[in-house]
């Protein structure tokens, strides 16, 4: 099937990203993004395989526009300030998240902030291994981060948290610590510090790597 002269990549990568900041992703569908083209789903089909692919071109569209911070300092600082700075401006696009879910890369050039981050883990002599596995548990806690946050933000005023639904004298037995935490667990989650948690994180890998043979 021929491409339709009107209608070529950029300009579904375009529109699909107008959907998305209007209606989210559960709003971008095929078919939909076909009429607001005036064209047909199949034509779509001839530049994009699926909505997956279609997702994957509008974030590496976003990042290619994203002003990341160029982090100075120790190896360590580095690191700390690459995963912050991901974590803002990630948190900057309301619809990431269901995205994010799906496992869908945020696009091939946000691979520079991987880069600098492995570049500065393999500074303080760490193993490759260990730089992507930093990496990696580094990008899943701020993503998941950005989750919690945006699921906190969409929960009605009134919808108690899961903490707050348990009685503490029903999981005593199977759960005694957490049972005995309950009472002050909204502070304790309220007082959550993600630069800490990433610190720690990479701390924790940098003194760990340093008793490698």
């Amino acid at each position: 099937m021929p491409a339709n002269s009107t209608v070529d990549r950029a300009a579904i990568v375009s529109a699909a990203r107008r959907m998305l900041e209007r209606d989210g992703v559960a709003g971008l569908r095929m078919r939909r993004l076909a009429v607001e083209l005036g064209s047909k789903p199949m034509t779509l089909y001839y530049h994009v395989a699926n909505k997956s692919e279609l997702l994957s071109l509008v974030l590496t569209d976003i990042a290619t526009e994203i002003e990341w911070a160029t982090p100075t300092g120790s190896p360590r600082e580095r690191m700390v300030e690459i995963v912050m700075d991901m974590h803002r401006q990630l948190s900057c696009i309301s619809w990431i998240v269901p995205i994010l879910r799906t496992g869908t890369t945020v696009g091939t050039p946000a691979l520079a902030l991987a880069d600098r981050f492995l570049a500065a883990a393999l500074e303080t002599g760490m193993t490759e291994l260990r730089a992507l596995s930093l990496w990696r548990s580094t990008w899943y806690l701020a993503t998941s981060e950005l989750m919690w946050q945006a699921e906190l933000a969409t929960r009605p005023d009134d919808e108690r948290s899961w903490f707050e639904k348990i009685d503490p004298a029903a999981i005593a037995e199977s759960a005694p610590t957490v049972a005995g935490m309950l009472p002050r667990w909204p502070q304790h989650s309220a007082a959550f510090d993600l630069r800490a948690a990433i610190t720690a994180q990479i701390d924790g890998t940098i003194a760990n790597s340093a008793l490698d043979p």
